[in-house]
């Protein structure tokens, strides 16, 4: 019998037994592996205390901070500058990922 088979077999079996009813995990995603995260943190930790982060993440900033911004104009001509300001940011960040993408891919 093939693994797949004898995995298929055993799943089967083990629904019909209804031993998964109470399983607290049944349908949810596996959680994210915290090694890839965890590194992922220590390198931009590591870039932002030398001064070094990269473009991407200072324009997500610089659009978080954007959003806060809207968030306290009053009149309708501001929020449409800021507003101006906000896609700016979105476009120049989305050129810069498509950029890495086709640096990295090709």
């Amino acid at each position: 019998m093939a693994n797949k088979d004898v995995t298929e077999y055993l799943v089967a079996k083990v629904k019909a037994e209804g031993l998964l009813d109470g399983y607290k995990r049944a349908r949810k995603p596996n959680p994210p592996k915290q090694s890839d995260d965890t590194f992922l943190k220590a390198g931009y930790r590591i870039l932002e205390e030398t001064g070094a982060l990269p473009r991407e993440i200072e324009l997500k900033k610089a659009i978080a901070d954007q959003y806060e911004k809207l968030n306290t104009v009053e009149t309708e001509e501001e929020r449409e500058e800021e507003f101006r300001k906000l896609a700016e940011l979105q476009m120049v960040l989305g050129v810069e990922q498509d950029a890495r993408r086709k640096f990295y891919t090709d």
